[in-house]
């Protein structure tokens, strides 16, 4: 199909979803703004930007800026306050309102900035450690045999539960090792699995309710792939999320898929907890290969109880002899504390690379060399690239959330504010949160309180929130991702004023819009994400059609991709 026809096909369907009453202008025409007013050049690009959006159509801003919740902290705190208040002055000249999102409580480094310790709690019950020279060394509970691949029956590894296309797609490399003599290398993917995916994967035993981590060495050539990960997999539910990274500068960039990616031998650490399970597959390896090749060598599983170990008064260590006896943090042993927990690279950012703490022997404490004790305590999780959640129950995130939307009237005086309730990926673990019965009646109290917070910090504007921890068509269901429960009645805790933006597209879209409609929320549909401007208008016009109380749409990007602003106003509304 030649690229003009189909631009006709997909014009006629936009017009023949959308039918009369789609030809009005939507009342609300956004844009969204991600940028960092620390930088005083980005001024001058938000300004150019704007006009740019104002002379197509578009009549509001959907702000954000991670130091929304950080600026009054800053080392120059007057810098990031002038900014925000130029922006504010070009949005009002334009005729543009402004609406700020707050409340990050999904992607929670703005709130994690100021204690990281607030990060959402994942527990490690009863793990063992062993007394030795002074200190408490956590004792091995799994274990990955041959993960090193020395062992080979021809080019398959020995003890692995699978092997994609040993012989075909896979190779045993004695002249890319980077420990011992060999490493597994696997190139023409489709050869050996006709999807493409070039994996090993090992099946081992755990201890439940164990935090572990697993490391192995990773090397690429000319990698193409959809996906590059190292995870477990237990009674069938995923166990670890975060995706492989690699160096740069002093800090990690995410490498979930590959595109030509070409890199030394780097280390991947990633991090899981066994919750229930008794045994778990390991995998390390590519879906969807196309091209390239890929070096794995030296796969192993540490016990790792106190990585990323969060410390507050709700979420107690407790250790315990074996004969159950209570020993206590100042007698027996030091304080324990991960100084490296959401420090790096700044204040509420999370890794899994450095070493967790040692726990030490306090002087005169009860606990011999060689006795045996039991820890009790909590750690947090890293989702994806970097992605930290906070509690949802810890009254002091919400003591922050107030003092964000505050701060952020004073700086910008918006119209309206945006609660970023999405994708909040671990949690219901901790005992507050457990309290609540579930975890949809959890978040429906948390964001009911933000709303609240929103309406009297914020001066009683109007309050948005993104649709999908509230959508049962989305992400408001069960056992999503590291989250502990069914968010079903989420949307409880959103009273008919408070406006939905309606984000996911597709199958998704939909049934969300007349799910909100059925419960009288007015809606904005968050459009384009980066795709086809013209099939992403067909669909939702298709989607929407009867749907009352759509208001309007916003131009959303995540790669900050604004060279379809023009093209997309022209599809959603008539030139002005």
């Amino acid at each position: 199909m030649t690229r003009i026809l189909r631009a006709v096909l997909l014009a006629a369907a936009v017009a023949g979803a959308a039918g009369a009453a789609e030809t009005a202008r939507p009342p609300k025409r956004w844009v969204y703004l991600p940028v960092n007013l620390y930088v005083n050049d980005n001024v001058a690009k938000a300004e150019a930007l704007l006009k740019r959006a104002a002379a197509a159509g578009y009549n509001g801003v959907l702000f954000t800026d991670f130091k929304v919740a950080t600026w009054w902290t800053l080392d120059d705190p007057a810098r990031w306050k002038r900014n925000a208040q130029a922006v504010r002055r070009i949005t009002r000249a334009l005729g543009m309102d402004l609406v700020v999102c707050v409340a990050h409580f999904g992607y929670a480094g703005g709130i994690l900035y100021h204690d990281p310790h607030l990060a959402a709690g994942m527990p490690v019950r009863e793990a063992p450690f062993v007394a030795r020279g002074g200190a408490l060394v956590p004792e091995p509970t799994a274990t990955i045999r041959n993960g090193s691949f020395e062992d080979l029956r021809g080019d398959a590894a020995r003890g692995l539960a699978f092997q994609d296309g040993p012989g075909t797609s896979s190779f045993a490399d004695t002249a890319e090792a980077h420990d011992g003599r060999v490493s597994l290398r696997f190139e023409s993917f489709r050869a050996g699995n006709e999807a493409g995916n070039g994996r090993v994967c090992a099946k081992v035993d755990v201890r439940p309710w164990q935090q572990y981590r697993l490391r192995v060495w990773m090397k690429a050539e000319a990698l193409d792939a959809d996906m590059i990960q190292v995870i477990a997999i237990g009674n069938g539910r995923t166990l670890q999320h975060q995706a492989p990274s690699r160096p740069t500068g002093g800090e990690r960039a995410g490498i979930g898929s590959a595109r030509g990616l070409t890199t030394g031998w780097i280390e991947q650490s990633v991090a899981f907890n066994s919750l229930d399970c008794t045994n778990v597959s390991v995998y390390a390896g590519v879906w969807g290969g196309r091209a390239g090749r890929i070096w794995w060598d030296d796969l192993r599983i540490d016990d790792a109880p106190l990585l990323n170990l969060v410390r507050r008064d709700s979420l107690p260590l407790t250790l315990a002899a074996a004969d159950g006896a209570a020993l206590a943090e100042g007698r027996d042993v030091e304080r324990v504390v991960d100084p490296g927990m959401g420090a790096r690279p700044w204040k509420g950012c999370y890794d899994t690379h450095h070493e967790p703490p040692v726990i030490r022997l306090a002087a005169g404490s009860r606990i011999r060399e060689g006795d045996r004790v039991r820890l009790s305590a909590w750690h947090t999780a890293i989702v994806n690239d970097g992605q930290v959640n906070c509690s949802l129950a810890e009254p002091a995130v919400f003591e922050i959330c107030e003092r964000e939307i505050a701060h952020a009237a004073e700086a910008l005086e918006p119209d309206g504010w945006m609660l970023s309730h999405d994708e909040i990926r671990t949690g219901g673990w901790e005992p507050a949160e457990v309290a609540f019965g579930s975890a949809g009646r959890l978040l429906a109290a948390n964001v009911k309180r933000c709303v609240e917070i929103a309406r009297r910090a914020g001066g009683g504007k109007p309050v948005h929130v993104w649709s999908d921890m509230f959508d049962p068509a989305h992400n408001a269901r069960k056992d999503y991702y590291l989250f502990h429960g069914d968010f079903a009645g989420s949307w409880d805790g959103l009273d008919r004023d408070v406006v939905v933006i309606k984000w996911g597209g597709g199958s998704l879209a939909r049934p969300g819009l007349e799910f909100f409609a059925g419960r009288g929320h007015r809606q904005v549909i968050a459009a384009f994400y980066d795709g086809d401007p013209a099939e992403d208008r067909a669909m939702w016009a298709e989607a929407s059609k009867g749907v009352a109380g759509v208001d309007g749409v916003i131009y959303t990007t995540w790669r900050n991709d604004f060279a379809s602003l023009e093209a997309f106003a022209r599809l959603w509304w008539p030139a002005p």
